[in-house]
């Protein structure tokens, strides 16, 4: 079965989300929250999917840098 990939969906959730690299803690705040709203959908698409996984590694990402810093 092959899953269709709607890039006019993802558009819309790419303006709804905003993904961008993080730098402060205001907006990893902001990013874990959008990652909980997309993680509540028991069915997710292909699109909330790969939001999903963008916010996640954005979220990994800030963590490594400066969260790991603190210990």
């Amino acid at each position: 079965m092959t899953t269709y990939f709607s890039t006019t969906t993802y558009s819309q959730l790419l303006v709804e989300f905003q993904p961008k690299v993080i730098v402060t803690e205001e907006e990893y705040d902001r990013t874990l929250e959008a990652i909980e709203k997309l993680m509540a959908y028991k069915y997710r698409t292909p699109e909330q999917t790969a939001i999903l996984q963008l916010l996640v590694t954005l979220v990994e990402e800030f963590e490594n840098k400066h969260l790991l810093l603190q210990f």
